[in-house]
């Protein structure tokens, strides 16, 4: 949850050639998809450290759909292979349950995006100024919580500990011992998207966790995702596969010629039981590739918020220079919304997709507007800098599904 990660262009040219099929009949798409996600897993696993992968894609509205499954959901002997229960963490692709939130809450006349940090949350005066417009698309300056010291020692000391959002809030809130550097222009930062949940509870005297199954979870019968502040319950962590944090890296508050990250005593920890707490409204939710496609399918087709919302919602700054912009060029390839990220993907064009990722999850969707193919992707690992090639997963399943005229 870092991050929204972003595809290489290079990428683009992992295709079809992943896919290998004895001579016979003409295999089905489904049989395609299949051999997609064991090739992807015998390649990568080795390389990501991952035990399985689990997909589901949506060729139009209402359907039809095609799931499919590979691997195991952990290292031991007694885990079971991946199927439609193994649930994943969906990290920073959830963002866009809180962007929602906040919409839905400007639609019914509670709060406006242009609302500040100072009217809803006075507590935090050096940020009065910024708006929750600025919140949720990064450009608040605001620094990210969930690259500090301080978080690195909670996940390896105290991995059990639910923290609040004020906690987490703390960690980066300038102060004379305090002075991690401000930013401006875009900068990703998870601080942004608690307070945004702080101000969504401060307006409607609600939890965010009530909030975010009234107005995303039970609206959409999302029936496999979940959302809690805090620990995760037996009966949901039953069903969560086991995630595995591989990355060696420095994080970006440490030196740049730093010799071991902060992080390095979670190399190789099943992470499934640490407390999701530390994500919470920037990243903290449980799915499968099957709701996390329905969902993402509602919020381009404009049903989750009124038209005024969803132009608000769409509405893209550069990464590159912190400014609006009404589409993609080749000088500024990449755009981030509320939650939401647009990128031109190579030859493939401009595509809506995330990838959201925790200490040991991915999640990834990618819209293919042209053709309304939505494919999502979830797998157990956190790899090294450089490793994710989960992109090549959604690549090779597209080319296994994509209408025979499609480029």
């Amino acid at each position: 949850m870092k991050r929204a990660r972003v595809f290489l262009s290079a990428s683009i040219g992992i295709i079809a050639s992943m896919v290998v099929f004895s001579a016979g009949a003409e295999p089905s798409r489904p049989e395609k998809v299949q051999a997609a996600l064991e090739s992807w897993l015998a390649e990568r696993a080795p390389l990501e450290k991952v035990t399985g992968i689990a997909a589901y894609i949506s060729l139009g509205d209402p359907g039809p759909a095609i799931e499919a499954f590979a691997g195991t959901t952990g290292r031991s002997p007694s885990d079971g292979p991946v199927s439609q229960n193994t649930l994943f963490q969906m990290g920073s692709t959830s963002k866009s349950f809180t962007a929602a939130v906040l919409l839905k809450l400007e639609a019914a006349g509670t709060l406006s995006l242009d609302d500040t940090v100072g009217r809803w949350l006075p507590e935090y005066p050096a940020w009065q100024d910024v708006s929750i417009r600025r919140l949720l698309n990064m450009t608040s300056g605001i620094p990210n919580y969930s690259e500090t010291k301080e978080m690195s020692r909670l996940w390896i000391e105290e991995p059990q500990r639910d923290l609040s959002a004020e906690e987490l809030v703390r960690m980066v809130y300038p102060t004379n011992s305090n002075k991690l550097p401000a930013t401006t222009g875009y900068h990703y930062s998870n601080t942004n998207y608690i307070l945004a949940s702080m101000i969504a509870e401060k307006a409607t005297g609600k939890t965010f966790q009530e909030l975010v199954h009234e107005l995303v979870i039970e609206p959409l019968g999302l029936h496999s995702t979940f959302y809690e502040s805090g620990t995760y319950p037996e009966t949901v962590i039953r069903r969560l596969a086991h995630g595995y944090f591989e990355n060696p890296a420095c994080t970006d508050y440490q030196p740049k010629d730093c010799a071991a990250s902060w992080n390095r005593p979670l190399l190789g920890r099943d992470v499934r039981a640490i407390s999701s707490s530390w994500a919470q409204a920037a990243g903290g939710a449980i799915s499968n590739p099957r709701d996390v496609t329905r969902w993402m399918q509602a919020v381009f087709a404009g049903q989750v918020v009124p038209a005024k919302q969803q132009s608000e919602w769409l509405r893209m700054i550069s990464t590159r220079t912190g400014e609006p912009i009404a589409g993609l060029t080749a000088e500024d390839p990449r755009g981030f919304s509320l939650g939401l990220v647009q990128a031109i993907l190579g030859p493939a064009g401009a595509h809506w997709f995330y990838e959201g990722e925790t200490l040991g999850y991915r999640t990834l969707y990618v819209w293919f507007a042209g053709d309304n193919i939505l494919i999502t992707v979830q797998t157990n690992s956190q790899p090294a800098e450089g490793m994710d090639r989960l992109h090549d997963a959604v690549i090779a399943i597209y080319e296994a599904v994509k209408p025979p005229s499609s480029p």
